[in-house]
């Protein structure tokens, strides 16, 4: 009897025991829920290849100075001549302004826009005639300089419609007059004496492509000027200039030409040498032209502007 009795104590306990270890949570359903997941790897594009750098742009030709070829002779040589002032005329310092220059041609008339005839005074930059009509005044030159008392050098010659000077003979005429009573001759009229003519002034858009170098000569021939004899010498400085830029004229009628000029100023110097390089004596022997190159000229229409074409062929003036 008692042995039973202790039997069913223990399965008691035992099915006692089952509903109490539930309750204490003895199944999964009383755990910590499970941590969010993680939050997906964003992975960024690859940056974009940014685009080539466009090359550089080529750096500009070199100017160069080279010799062209001179333009034909007119069939008929022209000829030009002063008629006003005369030969050793003295003008009063008061009327300088106001006096005449007055020429006459055969051969060579003058037309608007072509064929010209240019007027040196003491190798200032040239006055161009293209109407015969048209008073012309040493003023006009001057441009409010005054002449200094003493003697001074009128030339004139015809020029073609590039500007480039005929050099036939008799084609240049010349006189000296004098301002005041300044008696000062500083200009031997029987010696060689050098002219400008071109370049001048400022040279825009297509202009400035093949830039005309040119000059004359009085009291020279070929017996005193050509190789190893009297010759000009010819130095240019500016843009795209390293150093100096230079050339020999050793046969009388031969231009030089100025190509690949960059937007500036450039200084063209003539001197007349001699067979060893020395200069010739003559106050007028040795002058520089400033000029003004402008590469990039406004459309008409005021469109942004356009750069202009290549340089012309050698020898062939615009």
């Amino acid at each position: 009897m008692s042995r039973t009795t202790k039997t069913l104590s223990l399965g008691g306990i035992a099915a006692l025991a089952l509903p109490l270890a539930l309750a204490c949570g003895g199944g999964n359903d009383q755990l910590p829920p499970a941590p969010p997941p993680p939050p997906p790897v964003v992975v960024a594009p690859p940056a974009p290849t940014p685009p080539p750098a466009p090359p550089a742009p080529p750096p500009p030709p070199p100017v160069t100075l080279l010799p062209g070829a001179a333009a034909p002779d007119p069939a008929t040589p022209p000829i030009v001549t002063i008629v006003s002032p005369t030969k050793g005329q003295r003008i009063a310092a008061e009327k300088v302004g106001s006096f005449p220059i007055k020429v006459k041609e055969k051969g060579w008339t003058p037309v608007t826009g072509g064929q010209h005839i240019h007027v040196v005074l003491d190798n200032r930059p040239y006055w161009p005639i293209f109407d015969e009509t048209k008073p012309l005044t040493l003023g006009d030159i001057l441009k409010g300089d005054t002449l200094a008392e003493g003697q001074h050098l009128l030339v004139v010659f015809p020029s073609r419609p590039s500007h480039e000077s005929v050099k036939t003979k008799g084609a240049l005429d010349y006189t000296e007059f004098y301002v005041g009573k300044g008696k000062d001759h500083p200009v031997d009229l029987k010696k060689p004496i050098l002219v400008a003519s071109r370049p001048k002034g400022e040279y825009a858009g297509d202009k400035a492509n093949h830039v005309l170098v040119d000059f004359q000569l009085i009291n020279e021939s070929d017996k005193t000027f050509g190789d190893g004899k009297d010759h000009v010498h010819v130095t240019v400085n500016g843009p795209g200039v390293t150093g100096n830029l230079e050339a020999d004229v050793t046969h009388f009628g031969t231009p030089l030409y100025l190509d690949a000029l960059q937007s500036g100023s450039y200084t063209v110097k003539f001197d007349l040498l001699d067979g060893k390089n020395a200069p010739v004596p003559g106050p007028l022997n040795s002058f520089t032209r400033s000029i003004t190159i402008v590469r990039d000229v406004p459309a008409a229409d005021g469109a942004p502007a356009v750069a202009a074409p290549p340089p012309a062929p050698a020898g062939k003036p615009l």
